[in-house]
């Protein structure tokens, strides 16, 4: 809690002392409560790839402020910007629980400095970039928010806006047999590596009646200390998102291709984030093809989906012995559907129903699979499908067809009953 206080003194001091009152806090939130048959407690199974709704068991939460800095003479035109948030999570299991508290971000945005180009903005710091995801499987394909960065966004390019920015990702990488390099001065045998990402965007091309595209290059790489020599090769992940939006909401196509670590994380759900350092992931190869979207039929029916096809080739995987670290070389391969309707029966109170089902396979390991089937009676501030704060009341049927996650026979199932609550503001 101390450390919570300090933080949070640090963060308003920085916000508040320009103009008292102008903070604008912001957050999101998500908590609930449940039992289930076989495990006793709330229970939460694969949820990226099956769905979240009725299917996870954590709180957590982020609290962000934000302020624009007042304006001065002859800068009237420009926009300067301070965001800081401050995220937690944790079981939500007492009254009482420890838990990290991370400044997720801090950093400042400037638009307007580029006289030629008004809506371009510099920025720097630490900061969720340019997030990519599927709201009911809280999935994150493109995520490059990783450690303190800076760039540049929105700049007018031909028919679209580039945007560019460089991040830190620093990580461990292990000495080959756990012997240090020979000759290497003893702060190079540290196995912690100096890693960068570059991310470039090229958004804002429009293609026919209401589609745009939007592409995306990572490249991540390691920096070497002097007689250091890193082990994983450099990785690069390209992306092509095309939405189309429809008179009833909209949908989108997301294509992914990756290499090295960014290979492996294809089957693996992986969003570009992280970076495998071992140099075991230095043959894989891998892609992804995502559809999503949501879509309203009539005044009472909205339906919001995913389906996503994965597969990574000579990726290193766990060999799924719980406790083993024995690793297993091969292809990787995903399958996913969710489909997510709801009912609104008045501008409040709507019921949802959420099916999911996926496949996974491997070479050299046992295959996964498994479903699950939620009903949900919500109260929403509003009747949209976006609609928060949301409180539910919900019962979930789930089986792991492959595994012993929910038992200890494989095939085993489990249902979770429970409450929850989700917000965003």
């Amino acid at each position: 809690m101390k450390n919570l206080n300090r933080v949070a003194i640090a963060v308003s001091a920085a916000l508040l002392t320009s103009a008292a009152g102008a903070v604008d806090f912001n957050g999101y939130m998500r908590a609930g409560t449940g039992l289930s048959g076989n495990n006793g407690e709330n229970i939460s199974f694969e949820k990226n790839k099956i769905g979240r709704l009725g299917n996870e068991n954590d709180l957590y939460a982020e609290f962000g402020f934000r302020q624009e800095l007042p304006k001065i003479e002859g800068m009237e035109d420009q926009k300067w910007v301070v965001d800081a948030m401050i995220a937690q999570g944790n079981s939500g299991n007492n009254g009482w629980e420890d838990g990290d508290f991370n400044v997720a971000q801090f950093n400042v945005q400037a638009t307007g400095l580029i006289a030629s180009d008004k809506e371009a903005t510099l920025w720097a710091g630490k900061r969720y970039y340019q997030r990519k995801d599927i709201h009911i499987t809280d999935f994150y394909y493109l995520n490059t928010s990783a450690g303190a960065g800076g760039g540049i966004e929105n700049l007018s390019v031909g028919p679209g806006k580039l945007s560019a920015a460089w991040m830190l990702d620093e990580g461990t990488q292990e000495t080959a047999n756990g012997i240090p390099q020979a000759g290497a001065p003893s702060w190079a045998n540290d196995t912690q590596v100096n890693g960068n990402i570059f991310d470039v965007r090229y958004s804002g091309l429009n293609l026919w009646n209401n589609a745009t595209l939007e592409l995306a290059g990572v490249y991540n790489f390691a920096n070497e200390k002097e007689k250091q020599t890193i082990t994983a090769d450099d990785g690069v992940m390209l992306t092509a998102i095309l939405q189309q939006g429809l008179s009833n909401g909209f949908n989108q196509t997301v294509l992914q291709y990756g290499t090295s670590s960014y290979g492996a994380q294809m089957a693996d759900l992986g969003s570009g984030a992280w970076f495998d350092r071992s140099g075991e992931q230095n043959d894989a190869n891998g892609y992804r093809v995502i559809n999503w979207g949501v879509m309203s039929f009539g005044d009472k029916i909205e339906v919001g989906h995913q389906l996503m096809y994965a597969a990574s080739t000579d990726a290193s995987y766990g060999d799924g012995i719980t406790g083993s670290s024995v690793k297993v070389k091969g292809d990787h391969s995903l399958m996913s559907a969710v489909v997510r309707p709801m009912y609104k029966w008045n501008q409040n109170m709507k019921t949802i129903l959420e099916l999911g089902v996926f496949s996974e396979s491997y070479d050299g390991r046992d295959d996964k699979g498994g479903s699950k089937a939620t009903i949900a009676q919500a109260w929403s501030m509003g009747d949209s499908f976006w609609a928060r704060p949301e409180l539910r009341v919900f019962a979930s049927y789930i089986t792991d067809d492959e595994g012993t996650t929910l038992g200890s026979s494989k095939g085993d199932s489990d249902y979770s009953i429970g409450m929850q609550v989700e917000a965003w503001f």
